[in-house]
């Protein structure tokens, strides 16, 4: 297994990982879900340094689609029935190969994927069965600022996170 110092990209889940796990559906069937402010600068602050994040979800909800275009992700994958499926064509038209992959999950359908990938990640609160094939377990739960515990972690073991910080005025860290 790889570390996130050799993370070119990164791919996540989204119930349970980019949100807490909840919908909120309304007397008319619209879904809500809730997504975390900090995620976003997470996945903004991975592309500015030259990251993609890709998200690949079971779910087919619209609300995925606008939510990704605020946080800067690279390639949004709804109604997906193979992750590992789906990976694999990422992975051939990027020429990244899967060793430089940061996947993260946390139910029984990520498994497949994160065995595949140099770095898996699992959430604080995926299933027990997800954490033990993770190389990484987060300390804050999905849709909580599990992603940018994830971002922090790769620009700091890449040496990006000073330079993204700087853009922000802010002191080495």
């Amino acid at each position: 297994m790889a570390g996130p110092e050799n993370v070119k990209l990164l791919v996540t889940d989204v119930d349970g990982v980019l949100t807490n796990g909840r919908v909120t559906v309304d007397d008319d069937g619209r879904q809500a879900l809730d997504f975390s402010v900090s995620d976003g600068a997470g996945t903004t602050y991975l592309a500015r340094s030259g990251i993609p994040t890709v998200i690949l979800t079971g779910r087919n909800c619209r609300a995925v689609l606008h939510r990704a275009r605020d946080m800067n992700i690279h390639e949004v994958h709804l109604a997906v029935r193979s992750k590992a499926d789906k990976l694999a064509e990422i992975l051939s038209s990027t020429g990244v190969g899967a060793d430089c992959v940061c996947y993260v999950g946390d139910d029984f359908n990520d498994v497949p994927v994160m065995r595949t990938v140099g770095f898996p990640v699992a959430v604080a609160n995926a299933r027990p069965e997800v954490k033990s094939v993770a190389a990484y377990v987060t300390r804050a739960e999905g849709g909580c600022g599990a992603i940018r515990e994830v971002a922090e972690l790769i620009l700091k073991s890449q040496n990006k996170w000073e330079e993204t910080a700087a853009r922000y005025g802010l002191p080495d860290t």
